[in-house]
């Protein structure tokens, strides 16, 4: 099959520090303004909550965090053969440093991981069919979770919020128009051959836009046979790895309300969990930050658990699952990028 070329977008720095300026500010705002009238406490009670962890403490939510990531390889390295647990390790920390500092930063991180998989050795077409397959298992994981808990907190005889119900709703109309197209893609060539026939039809209007070899629509249906076959080998270490990662998460925002005070029940902190994956995928600040801390919020003080062991809780979460990731991703970029110039 015909190798495709991926061109990353350019982004002039002077418009990313702007759009960095302005998203940051926005999700300042979110935090400063909305997190304690939505938990109902002063930021000093919060403040107060935080400042009375210990170092122990704190190294056990790291290794926690550590160990999430990495029961997260299985899924990375069975959507691309040959991709080794460190590389993919690696592969996850970097795209997420990167999408993290822009609004809609998913395509930016994409890039990211597109020129480290380039300089490994893998070619775009597989690049490509990895970082779909892999997406399509993160929403559907998503979008399911709360399902999962609405229907949890019933047996558990807890009532769940309107947030909740909300969210399972959403997740469950959305998963059933991602399994939908899929299902059409998948099931045989029709679906994205005509697809790849629509795009060659464009690029024979638009002379910018030149197919190369036999065209879309014959390499659209070669690409669906070879991720079909991918999932069909892959899938018990797809979902292995994305569900212990899923659980992982929850685990550590668990800890993180408990180290603080919060006596919760696991049914209402898997439904907390679930609305930040749903509330996760509006990623018009960075990382959705402001809106996940507030929405979670919301959510547990609404399910019954204290307020500033709540607000605080979540803010240490995210702290890991957000913040730690920006650090920790920029200096393993360096580090590549320093290897690489070497190695020139």
């Amino acid at each position: 099959m015909a190798q495709t070329t991926v061109i990353a977008p350019r982004i002039s720095t002077r418009t990313a520090a702007i759009k960095l300026l302005v998203s940051g500010a926005a999700a300042a705002a979110l935090l400063a303004l909305a997190l304690p009238r939505v938990a109902g406490v002063p930021w000093s009670q919060i403040g107060g909550a935080l400042a009375g962890l210990s170092v122990a403490q704190l190294v056990l939510l790291t290794v926690v965090w550590l160990a999430g990531l990495w029961v997260h390889t299985p899924a990375l390295t069975a959507a691309l053969p040959g991709l080794s647990h460190r590389r993919a390790f690696l592969l996850n920390l970097t795209g997420s440093f990167v999408s993290n500092l822009l609004p809609l930063g998913g395509a930016a991180g994409t890039v990211a991981n597109w020129r480290m998989a380039r300089s490994w050795g893998f070619a775009s077409t597989a690049f490509a069919r990895w970082a779909i397959v892999t997406n399509l298992f993160d929403v559907g994981l998503k979008l399911v979770l709360p399902g999962i808990a609405f229907g949890w907190l019933a047996v558990a005889g807890v009532e769940a919020t309107s947030t909740v119900h909300a969210a399972a709703y959403v997740g469950l109309a959305l998963l059933t128009v991602v399994a939908l197209a899929v299902w059409l893609v998948a099931r045989d060539d029709r679906a994205a051959h005509w697809l790849g026939g629509r795009a060659d039809r464009i690029c024979a209007r638009v002379r910018l836009l030149r197919p190369t070899g036999e065209g879309y629509a014959a390499r659209a249906s070669a690409f669906r046979r070879d991720s079909a076959a991918l999932v069909a080998d892959g899938w018990p270490q797809m979902v292995f790895g994305k569900a212990a990662y899923a659980a992982l998460q929850a685990v550590l925002l668990w800890l993180s309300l408990r180290m603080l005070g919060a006596d919760v029940d696991p049914g209402v902190v898997l439904a907390a969990y679930a609305v930040e994956r749903i509330l996760s995928i509006a990623v018009i600040t960075p990382g959705a930050t402001g809106v996940v801390e507030v929405g979670v919020t919301g959510v547990l003080v609404a399910l019954g658990v204290a307020a500033t062991p709540a607000a605080a809780g979540v803010l240490l979460y995210r702290a890991f699952t957000f913040g730690m990731e920006i650090p920790v991703g920029g200096l393993s970029l360096l580090a590549w990028s320093l290897r690489r110039a070497e190695a020139a």
